[in-house]
């Protein structure tokens, strides 16, 4: 009798776990900040679709632009339509590709953070912030909300928690895939 009753508690235990709802997927949250999905989505060409700033009173300063964003592993680049990568000539002001003004910043990607947090890092010995913001990829579309890492250094503001209350003198930039 005593066997019957601890084989039944074996076999009901085994088959209370057996049907056990599988695990979550981990996302960025386990890789320790460094937005490997996030950063994974980000790579390619980008077309600028919109580009705001943020102004006084909750004015908003609307720009036009022609500017493209090429992202290769951790590298953004600036270009325009009929220009290589970095400028004229493939860089900036018709130097050469990688040149000396070039402009290549290495991106910095806290996935921790919601939405994520990132910082374009000049490529220079000072590895100084060019830009800081919050960015949303979703399939074929970007959203970026910025300033200019010296006008956050100055500015005392925290980092804003979503797109719909984005500090003044912040721009907010939306991306399409090319």
């Amino acid at each position: 009798m005593r066997t019957r009753l601890i084989a039944l508690a074996v076999f009901a235990l085994i088959g209370v776990t057996a049907f056990a709802p599988a695990p979550f997927m981990k996302s960025d949250h386990g890789k320790g900040g460094r937005g490997g999905d996030v950063l994974a989505q980000l790579q390619g060409t980008w077309k600028v679709a919109d580009k705001q700033r943020r102004g006084p009173n909750g004015e908003v300063i609307q720009y036009s632009t022609s500017q493209r964003i090429v992202i290769a592993k951790e590298t953004w680049q600036f270009t325009r339509p009929g220009v290589g990568v970095g400028g004229p000539g493939g860089g900036v002001m018709g130097k050469a590709k990688g040149g000396p003004g070039a402009s290549s910043y290495k991106i910095v990607l806290d996935a921790s953070r919601r939405p994520v947090e990132f910082r374009l890092k000049r490529a220079t010995t000072t590895n100084a912030d060019y830009m800081v913001g919050i960015i949303h990829p979703s399939g074929d579309t970007v959203k970026i909300a910025y300033c200019l890492g010296t006008a956050f250094r100055r500015q005392e503001v925290p980092m804003p928690r979503s797109f719909e209350d984005v500090p003044e003198g912040w721009y907010v930039m939306t991306l399409k895939r090319e």
